[in-house]
């Protein structure tokens, strides 16, 4: 049972545990995120409208193409709203991508002890991106550039590397667990 506070709010388990952490991003609308919003209030708005314009005589069907839309857009819009988080937890470390706080999803579980390195990154480390098998990019935006570390592991003789925004927390747990391969900076706004 989680903490609470006299008020009875909830507290964050990570304030009193020393190898717990979890943070969480929200990626920023690209273009092709605001092209997708607007083809699916296009075909929201549309298929209602050119029903009730050819069949007007029959306005129950108007209405329950109306209540298909609306269904349709509860599960459907979700996924224009996209957040990224980890938790690192004793050790182990989890990515999940959450879309509109109803569906997570697992993306990498990894032990922090089997990062090869985890350094910042810079404009330095763009070659690492073209040499790595695989990517995992766990940023708000490819342009975000403040408090961005990369961890770089190899599984199955292939080298992936992954992206994320880190905190001052996830830093010292990222020391205790590796620390000849984690590289510390003291300029982390979180």
């Amino acid at each position: 049972m989680a903490k609470r506070t006299t008020g009875g709010e909830e507290i964050d388990p990570s304030v009193y545990s020393t190898n717990y952490t979890e943070f969480t991003v929200k990626k920023k609308a690209d273009l092709k995120i605001f092209l997708i919003r607007a083809l699916m209030i296009l075909v929201y708005v549309s298929i209602p409208t050119v029903i009730f314009v050819l069949v007007p005589n029959l306005f129950f069907l108007g209405a329950l193409s109306c209540l298909m839309v609306i269904i349709a857009w509860y599960f459907t819009w979700p996924f224009t709203n996209v957040e990224y988080g980890y938790v690192l937890s004793s050790g182990s470390w989890r990515f999940e991508t959450s879309y509109g706080s109803r569906r997570n999803v697992i993306n990498l579980e990894k032990k922090v002890k089997d990062m090869k390195k985890i350094a910042p990154f810079t404009s330095a480390e763009e070659e690492l991106l073209k040499k790595a098998d695989k990517v995992y990019d766990f940023r708000s935006s490819p342009k975000q550039s403040e408090d961005i570390y990369y961890a770089l592991y190899e599984e199955d003789g292939k080298e992936s590397i992954i992206l994320f925004q880190c905190t001052n927390k996830a830093l010292k747990i990222f020391k205790s667990y590796n620390k000849e391969n984690t590289v510390v900076v003291d300029t982390l706004r979180y």
